[in-house]
């Protein structure tokens, strides 16, 4: 167990203005970082979380924080920043942590660019995925600092009713497939023979995701379904909208851990996903391209998997433990 003298370890996130977000607790990202950070304090190491307006106001979080390790969370600072901020600060350990695998980064037209700078000047580059770590590996070396995540005691299962609950929940976005996963629930429902009530976030829309809500909202009124948009919110809350769902459906086409897909499973709901979500059981995968096998998802998701699910990211978090202290003690 480290002593409490220990040097910090500093993670930096940018604060998010939209209309989506609220509050910095309000995203995937501010969620992300304040869980690893729980973890890192709960096993012994001195760490902690602030947010930055921008890329000026590190040098000044730096200058108040002393740290050993500066981790920025996501790729938002430039290049010739963090120049400046390697030189201002030589002694401290900078690293970029990255939550998108490949075909994400496809979308953010600077990604690539910056983290070929990055590695360049020597500062460390980390993902969250060990398949962007591969993949990286043609342009240099990187580091897997995968995602944290309290698991929670999953709740008993909600009780059959005469309608299906299904969540589809995240932004709305084309890698997040979830036209097709809408198909896959129509589908199911109507072999159980009962309404469909389709559940998403409406106010985070991304990447042209207005097209995809448009088609979603004429399938589920061409088949006499109904779509309830629920408005971003803060983790606490979203938990327990997840309790009253049936199942959950997270069959993206790219994910690098999937914290939505983490909620339903530590609440003990039925989860359908993809093989992209590296650490989910096959047994509660689909094939991305087919709404058949959604469907057929949604019929296996019994008991059996909800267990399989909760144990596989068990054992995932447990690894994620393992790779932080690594990183820490290296």
């Amino acid at each position: 167990m480290p002593e409490n003298h220990c040097p910090l370890n500093l993670f930096i996130i940018k604060k998010f203005h939209g209309y989506y977000t609220p509050s910095p607790i309000s995203n995937g990202l501010r969620n992300s970082a304040q869980f690893i950070v729980d973890m890192l304090l709960a096993e012994g190491w001195r760490a902690k979380l602030v947010v930055a307006i921008d890329g000026n106001s590190i040098d000044k979080l730096v200058a108040e924080n002393h740290p050993c390790r500066v981790v920025i969370e996501a790729i938002w600072v430039t290049p010739a920043k963090m120049k400046e901020l390697v030189n201002l600060y030589p002694s401290v350990q900078w690293t970029i942590r990255v939550h998108s695998e490949i075909p994400f980064l496809a979308n953010e037209g600077m990604s690539i660019e910056w983290l070929a700078e990055f590695e360049k000047m020597g500062i460390e580059i980390a993902f969250n995925s060990e398949q962007t770590v591969k993949d990286f590996s043609v342009i240099g070396a990187s580091t897997w600092l995968p995602n944290y995540y309290p698991v929670r005691k999953p709740r008993p299962q909600k009780p059959e009713c005469d309608h299906l609950d299904i969540g589809c929940f995240g932004a709305i976005r084309p890698l997040k497939n979830q036209l097709i996963q809408a198909f896959g629930a129509v589908k199911y429902a109507q072999r159980k023979k009962k309404k469909l009530i389709f559940h998403m976030n409406g106010s985070r829309l991304e990447q042209n995701g207005e097209n995809n809500l448009k088609n979603i909202k004429a399938l589920l009124a061409a088949t006499g379904s109904e779509l309830v948009l629920h408005p971003w919110m803060d983790h606490v809350d979203f938990l327990e909208l997840i309790a009253e769902m049936d199942i959950c459906l997270q069959v993206s086409l790219s994910e690098s851990f999937c914290i939505v897909a983490s909620d339903a499973v530590s609440m003990g709901v039925p989860l359908v996903g993809s093989e992209a979500i590296s650490w989910l059981p096959e047994r509660a995968q689909a094939d991305v391209n087919s709404a058949e096998s959604i469907a057929d998802a949604m019929r296996r998701a019994d008991t059996v998997t909800v267990w399989m699910n909760h144990h596989a990211l068990k054992d995932y978090i447990h690894e994620t433990v393992k790779a932080w202290n690594r990183w820490i003690e290296k």
